[in-house]
């Protein structure tokens, strides 16, 4: 079994030793509905159900570890133990009764902390369970087959904070470890499409426009702007991407395009995001060196032959200025 070095150890037993093993391939975010620190949400599995999970997180970013995460949990219904021995890690974290509260800002960090370890630990991939079986990260809500009678858990704000903010802050430092010590600190950006972006049919690119800005230490981007990145500059970083109506097999196709001011200058090559009906998401990895005075911008184009849209587009970037 493996233990979160950065948790405190508060072991449940007889769950501990005697739940089968799992290879865990999922992570389920879950919010409890009190708000309670770790160490209650232990005495809360301990004392008074046979459920449990395997982390719980406070409002102050207290962290605490049950059982092992190749062992099973209970939080997750089908998602805890599949035939084929995979299963899911579930966090239990405190939220006010209703349900309704974002993630504090200790929450956050915490959960962007533990996602990495199990990337890193467990190889769990960086992206947005596509299937109730698939691998990578997730919510509760996010599909049936993960709550027995339906739920509404984690609430609507912690999805959006799970999107926006979560999920890419996993995939930035997972991919893009801190600096050494003395080495330099690089810009960050985080930005977000605020309303839903159409794409008819027709295979022509469209820009998109980031109209949510929650970081740009460096200041490229303007306020409703298509630019994330000025030159010269090297970066690193993701797109998380969520598109409505993409049939299976089709595909929406991705790309990074350079401008010098409103002209466009080069196309870099396209990432292919193949539908899965309903919602898909997506993780696309942006890496690229820009030129003095050159811009990048992200731009998508729908290769299917209905319309589609894109209800979501989180930017998150590590950026190294050149002089």
């Amino acid at each position: 079994m493996a233990w979160y070095p950065g948790a405190t150890k508060y072991e449940l037993q007889p769950e501990s030793d005697q739940q089968p093993e799992i290879r865990p391939t999922q992570f389920i975010a879950h919010s409890i509905i009190a708000p309670w620190t770790a160490k209650r949400v232990y005495e809360y599995w301990r004392d008074s159900t046979n459920l449990e999970s395997h982390f719980g997180l406070g409002y102050e970013g207290d962290l605490g570890q049950f059982i092992g995460t190749e062992t099973r949990a209970d939080a997750n219904y089908r998602a805890n133990l599949r035939p084929d021995g995979t299963g899911a890690v579930s966090i239990e974290t405190a939220s006010n009764l209703e349900g309704s509260d974002p993630w504090t800002p200790a929450q956050v960090e915490r959960l962007i902390e533990l996602g990495v370890w199990l990337h890193r630990t467990h190889g769990i991939p960086l992206r947005i369970c596509r299937t109730a079986s698939d691998p990578g990260f997730g919510y509760h809500r996010l599909h049936a087959d993960w709550a027995k009678d339906g739920t509404d858990c984690p609430g609507d704000a912690r999805v959006r904070q799970f999107t926006e903010v979560v999920f890419p802050g996993i995939v930035a430092r997972a991919t893009n470890p801190p600096p050494a010590s003395g080495g330099e600190v690089p810009n960050y950006v985080n930005l977000g499409l605020k309303t839903p972006m159409p794409l008819p049919p027709g295979g022509g690119f469209t820009s998109v426009v980031f109209e949510n800005e929650w970081s740009d230490t460096a200041g490229d981007h303007v306020p409703n702007g298509s630019v994330a990145v000025r030159g010269p500059a090297s970066f690193t970083g993701s797109l998380s991407l969520t598109v409505s109506d993409l049939p299976p097999g089709e595909v929406v196709q991705v790309r990074m395009s350079e401008y010098d001011g409103g002209t466009w200058k080069a196309d870099h090559p396209t990432h292919d995001v193949a539908g899965t009906g309903g919602v898909t998401t997506a993780v696309v990895p942006l890496v690229k060196r820009l030129g003095p005075g050159r811009g990048m911008r992200v731009r998508l184009s729908n290769q299917a032959g209905q319309p589609v849209t894109v209800v979501g587009a989180v930017l998150t970037a590590l950026v190294f200025k050149e002089s």
